[in-house]
């Protein structure tokens, strides 16, 4: 099995992969220098075409100009996580574009409480192929382990309407 961890830089935003054997298993969000540090210890910074390729991809979800679901199917990626994650993600892959979905909402679906559901939000892998930002609290935004101010952005930048605070 080979491990390769990369950072790509596009245009100032650096993006953080993990790959399996070449497929995709996990990703940050574009993040500024100081930001990929705190969440993405990396080896080296890739010019390789298909990484810089994903990222790319990664950039155009979180500007809104690329659905995850055409994502998906350009990329090879893997989700290692819990088989109840796994049923958590599932829901949440199918959230459209622009929409979102409360955790209640999503726990009501799976027969589980809107903590288990939270919890598996946080473990998420492959932010923005997997929309996890387009999950919210019944009376607010909800957590995004990017920071709020990030999963406002992508909401605003997928012209989600919301009266959310």
């Amino acid at each position: 099995m080979f491990l390769e961890k990369v950072v790509v830089e596009i245009n100032g935003y650096f993006v953080g992969f993990i790959f399996k054997d070449d497929v995709l298993v996990r990703n940050t969000i574009p993040l500024s220098r100081d930001e990929i540090n705190k969440f993405f210890s990396w080896e080296k910074i890739s010019n390789k075409k298909h990484h810089i390729k994903m990222a790319k991809c990664i950039l155009r979800l979180y500007f809104g100009k690329m659905l995850d679901s055409e994502v998906r199917e350009l990329i090879d990626y893997s989700l290692d996580v819990t088989p109840f994650t796994k049923k958590v993600l599932d829901v949440v892959k199918n959230i459209p574009y622009g929409s979102v979905k409360t955790y209640g909402e999503i726990a009501k679906e799976l027969k589980t409480s809107p903590r288990a559901v939270g919890r598996s939000m946080n473990k998420n892998p492959l932010p923005l192929v997997i929309p996890c930002h387009r999950v919210v609290g019944k009376d607010n935004i909800g957590g995004y382990s990017y920071g709020i101010t990030h999963k406002i952005n992508i909401l605003k930048n997928e012209g989600v309407i919301t009266n959310l605070k």
